[in-house]
């Protein structure tokens, strides 16, 4: 399994990192943050071979890029369908997204498959779990070919993703914030690089990913490696926006 981090930070794209966006293998993108499509671009990734989309929740920073990427899609000739996955309400909000921004009618993309979920779920190789958020946030597990990913989207500190991500191979976890900032951490339901690590420690997997770096907190980059590292005693990396990893 190859994991590309497209976009890592948030809330807003910064001229280190773009919104949070990471494609697995060629054919599944989670997430679409503002600022993906033109890193997918950098990346030298063929859109084309995209067959599902997986939505964490409706914030700009996880869904901004969404219909950029469907244009994009369509230009760059996509005829197959497509698959959309999200929280109840994902049909709903992508085809007003559409008609908002005047999407032609005869655009092949809206041969578009809506999978709606409503929290703990199993479809195929995905997994679903409804986290500490508001709007509501789907953390999504990933098995494939033997390999396992677990991706939480937006979470406060929640012992439940713990359960939920057990023995995978890498856990790609909300780390907006460092640990002196927990108080604000909680107050908008994200998570700090040490509890992160602590998910991650309570389970066991074989790899951490910090991911959703506020952009106040770009250059710590150090500090969010103690921090989650103190914790967890595993491999820990904070990605970065065009970087690969294989599991």
């Amino acid at each position: 399994m190859r994991i590309t981090f497209i976009g890592t930070g948030g809330p807003t794209v910064t001229e280190k990192r773009c919104c949070s966006c990471f494609l697995v293998d060629q054919d599944m993108l989670i997430d679409c943050g503002t600022g993906a499509v033109k890193n997918l671009r950098k990346a030298n990734v063929n859109l084309t071979k995209i067959r599902k989309i997986l939505i964490s929740h409706f914030h700009v920073d996880h869904i901004g890029d969404l219909i950029p990427l469907l244009w994009a899609l369509e230009l760059d000739g996509y005829k197959e369908p497509i698959e959309i996955f999200g929280y109840v309400g994902i049909e709903k909000t992508v085809k007003t997204l559409l008609k908002t921004f005047n999407t032609p009618q005869d655009f092949t993309i809206f041969n578009l498959k809506f999978v709606q979920l409503k929290g703990k779920e199993k479809i195929g190789e995905i997994q679903t779990l409804l986290t500490k958020h508001k709007p509501k946030n789907l953390a999504y597990r990933i098995e494939r070919n033997g390999k396992s990913l677990c991706y939480t989207g937006d979470t406060k500190f929640y012992r439940t993703v713990a359960k939920f991500a057990l023995n995978c191979d890498v856990l790609i976890h909300d780390s907006v914030f460092l640990d002196e900032q927990e108080n604000i951490a909680a107050l908008t339901n994200h998570s700090t690089a040490g509890q992160a690590g602590k998910i991650a420690r309570l389970a066991r997997v074989k790899k951490l990913v910090l991911t959703h770096i506020f952009p106040g907190n770009d250059d710590f980059e150090d500090e969010y490696l103690r921090q989650a590292e103190k914790e967890f005693k595993g491999e820990v990396l904070v990605a970065k926006d065009l970087q690969t990893i294989e599991i």
